[in-house]
């Protein structure tokens, strides 16, 4: 039942995984007592996530537009007019689908009308695609509504920057998960290392796409196999898609049928479990806006091998500190990165504890210290630690322009 006493503000999402539930629930332990938070799903399902249905949002008010429906299977104007209906008398709505949907386009210039203050949600870079300037032009007039954003990093701030984004502010701590959780569903403390060393897998999690850059990811492995031996560490790779069949050829190619392991689909539970005994984590994509399996493997301690385009490296990753950041492209560095990282017990225990001490980064607690300082910007330690978000990710803070300065 909604609380009439206190304004409302809304999180808004296609449909809700852990990650979500996350994010909805730091914003609304932050606001407790000055806000009533809206976790809004529009849809339980979608046609890209197997994801099983979410639960109850602690110390928010859960709703999901079309219970059971599929998110894709619900024409644009359905979506647009229930998400109008719920949102239409919130103070702030804080909007986690992309931008250049109708629906949301619609919804981003009518809900200022009612005085509501549009907040986008984004891990959008400059580098993900080809940009042509006309569309440049159009994404910008799209977001002339949004009175603010929170990015994931360096890369998504200067977008945004790019997207005329000079005076309206751009906070860092999106892209972000429950640490605790994390760590409970992989069995407990991060760095316990009850796992000895030798015994620990290289470990990818994600979907079987092309933009994934798997086949680099094998070709990169079976290198690393040559050099090392006998007793090579194992691959792991968790998750499905399209390019499993083509995957399975390369490795029997390669003659690797016994040191890769195909894991299937995982529940949140059972990806935490194989990252907290793994011995890094490998995400080689050739597109990949953020990553937040990075934060995940981060939540234990686990040092990461990444590739250039992964959104995540610009906060949660440093060369050669708590892992490698490899070129696409570059077999022979993914393969070096491993035989390190496998050789070296002394360097790997060394970016395991770096990541431990770098993994504050990547908590949904930086989602609402973003939050608490659109709300309030003289906040703090909110302020504090954006700052220091800012520069973890070598983005001095400023005020103005773009700062938390006055958005109202």
């Amino acid at each position: 039942m909604s609380d009439t006493s206190r304004p409302q503000l809304a999180l808004l999402f296609a449909q809700f995984a852990a990650y979500h539930v996350d994010r909805c629930e730091a914003v609304a332990r932050r606001l407790d007592g000055r806000y009533e938070v809206l976790a809004v799903e529009v849809a339980t399902g979608s046609a890209t996530y197997a994801w099983a249905p979410s639960g109850d949002v602690a110390g928010a008010r859960k709703v999901t537009l079309f219970p059971g429906k599929n998110y894709d299977q619900v024409s644009g104007w359905r979506r647009f007019v229930a998400q109008f209906r719920v949102l239409r008398r919130c103070r702030i709505v804080l909007i986690g689908i992309g931008y250049n949907q109708p629906d949301i386009i619609a919804l981003s210039w009518v809900l200022p009308l009612f005085g509501v203050k549009v907040v986008a949600l984004s891990e959008s870079k400059f580098d993900d695609i080809p940009r042509r300037a006309g569309f440049e032009l159009a994404k910008a007039l799209l977001l002339l509504p949004y009175r603010a954003a929170i990015v994931g990093g360096r890369r998504q701030r200067d977008y945004f920057r790019f997207l005329g984004f000079r005076r309206r502010p751009v906070l860092p701590g999106y892209d972000t998960v429950n640490l605790a959780r994390v760590r409970a569903q992989g069995g407990g403390d991060p760095a316990a290392q009850a796992t000895p060393h030798a015994r620990r897998a290289f470990v990818f999690v994600g979907r079987f796409v092309a933009k994934k850059n798997l086949a680099e990811l094998i070709a990169g492995y079976a290198e690393y196999c040559r050099e090392a031996g006998p007793s090579p560490h194992r691959l792991i790779l968790v998750g499905s898609g399209p390019a499993e069949p083509h995957l399975r050829e390369l490795i029997a190619a390669n003659g690797l049928g016994e040191q890769v392991e195909f894991s299937g689909f995982l529940d949140p539970e059972q990806v935490a479990a194989v990252l907290a005994r793994a011995l890094a984590l490998v995400l080689p994509s050739a597109v990949e806006q953020w990553g937040l399996v990075v934060n995940e493997a981060l939540a234990f301690g686990l040092p990461v091998i990444v590739s250039t385009p992964v959104g995540a490296r610009d906060v949660l990753v440093r060369n050669l500190v708590n892992g490698f950041v490899v070129e696409p492209g570059s077999t022979a560095g993914l393969a070096r990165a491993m035989a390190e990282l496998a050789g070296d017990e002394a360097l790997w225990r060394r970016m395991a504890e770096a990541s431990h001490e770098r993994a504050w980064l990547g908590d949904t607690e930086r989602l609402a210290d973003a939050v608490e300082l659109l709300i309030d910007p003289a906040a703090e330690p909110g302020a504090t630690r954006v700052a220091a978000f800012n520069a973890a990710m070598d983005c001095p803070f400023a005020a103005a322009p773009g700062g938390a300065g006055d958005w109202t």
